[in-house]
Order: C-alpha cells, then structure tokens, then sequence
C-alpha cells in the first residue's frame, strides 16, 4: 500500500508543471490585451513598446481583395501614433493618419499590445475590428518587421483578413522612454524584429485611401 501511495505522489507531482503551464496559457490567451493595460512584462518586452511609442510618418501600401475578388493595391503617406498606456506597460492605444495627396485623408483609430512571450506586435482598428500581426521573427515580403530609434518599417499581416500592410516609417517624435528601465542605455540604438534590411518596394499602385 505505501508503494501504491507513493507511486500516486510520483504521477502528481510530474503532471504539476503541465497544470501550471496550461494555466498560465489560459490566462494569457484570456487577458484583454487591448483594453486592459498590462505592466508586468519582460525588460525587453516593455523597451519594445517604449520605442514603439511615438510618432512615425512615411508611405504606406495595402494589399487586398477588391470587390471583384482580384488582389489590389493602394498606396498613401501615413502618420501611425502609438501611445502607450503607461511608460511601463506593453499596449496602448494610437491612430494612423491618411494623407492622398488632395488635401484628403482619414484617421484610423486602434488599439495595440506587444507579445511579451514572443516579441510580436498585434494591432486592432478600432472601427472595422481588423487585426494585424507584425511578426518578429518573419524575414520576407509579406512577413516581419524591423524597429529601431528612428525607422520602424515592415508588413502588417492580416490576422482576421486577408490583408497586407506594407510600411516605411520615420520617427517625428518621441523617442525618450527607453532610459527608464533600469538596465537600459537611453543613448544606445535598440533594434527589435528579425526583418533587419527588409527592402521596402515601393508600389507603383495607385495613390488612394484604403479603410481598415
């Protein structure tokens, strides 16, 4: 009998860290990532979103699915703002701006949020409800995203669509976080996103306003 309780304990105790680890996945995957701010992240993860945070402008070409079912693109120049919730935290909120070139342009609302396991970036447009993935470890055309100090350029994947964003964006402002993490050098350039040297083409697509 205390060789039978015994081998119970063993069976327990190696099935603990797969409990553990299968809580800690439904936690994750059940936070409201957009709209609750979350603070207790990796240092990267928050250099990450403090970089991130600011204003950038560049040119920006989308990919879609017309109403013809035949792929298109759009181009424009864009404002992306990303504004964090806290200096600490690893979401926020922002919004892009659209210019044609006219004197016409829209801004977009979103929502944003840095994955603290994976170095990803997911973005939701507040009005369509259109998800984006900008994926840290993609080095392609359609995949991956370079950040540093004062360039941010990449693809916007669809997540809940069958878009592509393609960006090539400049800072305006706001590069000045980083120093507050403690282990941070705020004169040092920091880089996130394998997409290091990601060619950015720009289309020959015509210049229009493309709602998401």
């Amino acid at each position: 009998m205390k060789r039978f309780s015994s081998f119970l304990t063993l069976l327990v105790m190696a099935a603990l860290p797969f409990t553990f680890t299968s809580c800690d996945d439904d936690w994750y995957d059940g936070y409201d990532w957009y709209d609750k701010p979350y603070y207790d992240a990796t240092e990267n993860a928050i250099a990450l979103a403090q970089t991130l945070n600011g204003t950038w402008t560049g040119t920006i070409v989308n990919e879609y699915t017309n109403d013809n079912g035949i792929r298109q693109q759009t181009q424009c120049s864009a404002d992306f703002t990303f504004v964090q919730y806290r200096y600490d935290a690893i979401n926020g909120t922002g919004y892009e701006t659209d210019y044609d070139g006219t004197g016409r342009k829209q801004t977009l609302p979103f929502k944003w949020y840095v994955d603290y396991r994976t170095g990803n970036v997911y973005v939701e447009y507040t009005e369509s409800g259109y998800r984006f993935l900008l994926d840290a470890n993609g080095n392609s055309k359609y995949s991956g995203f370079s950040l540093d100090n004062s360039r941010f350029n990449g693809v916007m994947e669809g997540v809940n669509n069958d878009e592509f964003v393609f960006f090539d964006l400049y800072r305006v402002r706001g590069y000045s976080a980083p120093h507050k993490l403690k282990s941070a050098d705020s004169t040092a350039t920091v880089s996130f996103g394998k997409g290091e040297g990601k060619q950015f083409e720009i289309s020959d697509a015509p210049v229009m306003l493309r709602r998401r």
